[in-house]
């Protein structure tokens, strides 16, 4: 083995050596620490670029997974240690890889682009409109890990599993630490009984606020267009929220038909 062979845990969170990002041990996989020190920026960026482009086959895929997903230090050469992780994050969401980032969160206390994977998890579930098993999905984030997206996601879900005292005291906190906003305090203040009138705003900027939104929202209406958000689009196709009032409507149909090429609604909805 090369000296540098990795005798980190593969149980702990390393962030003490910079760049150390990843899910697995490089001796789990018969790797060391400098598999990617030496190798040009510019050749990683056009590898990721090609296998994006193709469906690898399950084998393929899991050697790939291993290689990009062990702990090693970054290239060097033409490529920031930031681009470097954004490139791997991006394969992960992008191949809807949830159970590896919900790992590489747990296993990774800061990194780049953290907030990113966060939000990602987290509305990934909003979006399948079945808050129950989305608010057991958030539960496993380690309690150490701190964003304010996630602790309103948590709010909500204390208030949804009628936990309103706890939801209430972690919501205090979060407005004593500044980290939430008007839109998020009305609706909050509302779905916990402290106020009765709601603002009727809706807000698409966050899957989150969209979805507070719809529930707090009488006779709530919304026209998604080309520009919508994936996970917007998924949740209201899971929420049965899609309504098309006028057949003839072509901008209507055009972009129910650009969302389910895009595989952001399902395409049973356009034969309907």
């Amino acid at each position: 083995k090369n000296k540098n062979t990795s005798l980190i845990s593969a149980s702990e969170k390393v962030e003490a050596v910079k760049g150390l990002y990843g899910i697995f041990d490089p001796a789990e996989n018969d790797l060391d620490l400098n598999i990617w020190s030496n190798t040009n920026g510019n050749e990683i960026k056009n590898i990721f670029s090609r296998i994006n482009k193709i469906k690898l086959s399950s084998s393929a895929e899991s050697l790939f997974t291993n290689i990009i997903m062990t702990r090693a230090y970054s290239p060097q050469n033409n490529i920031s240690e930031k681009d470097f992780l954004n490139l791997k994050i991006e394969w992960l969401i992008k191949n809807r890889k949830d159970n590896l980032i919900e790992e590489f969160l747990n296993k990774n206390e800061n990194f780049p682009n953290k907030k990113k994977v966060i939000q990602y998890l987290v509305d990934n579930n909003i979006a399948k409109a079945n808050l129950t098993n989305g608010c057991k999905k958030a539960e496993f984030i380690n309690k150490e890990i701190k964003d304010a997206y996630l602790e309103k996601f948590k709010i909500y879900c204390l208030i949804f599993n009628n936990k309103k005292n706890e939801a209430q005291l972690i919501f205090d906190i979060l407005k004593e630490q500044n980290l939430s906003d008007k839109f998020f305090n009305d609706k909050i203040n509302f779905l916990l009984g402290i106020s009765k009138n709601i603002n009727k705003e809706i807000r698409d900027d966050s899957l989150l606020n969209f979805y507070l939104s719809s529930i707090t929202t009488k006779n709530f209406n919304y026209e998604p267009n080309k520009k919508t958000n994936r996970f917007i689009w998924e949740y209201l196709n899971a929420a049965n929220l899609i309504k098309v009032a006028d057949i003839n409507d072509k901008v209507k149909i055009n972009a129910l038909e650009t969302a389910a090429k895009n595989n952001s609604l399902n395409k049973e909805k356009i034969f309907e």
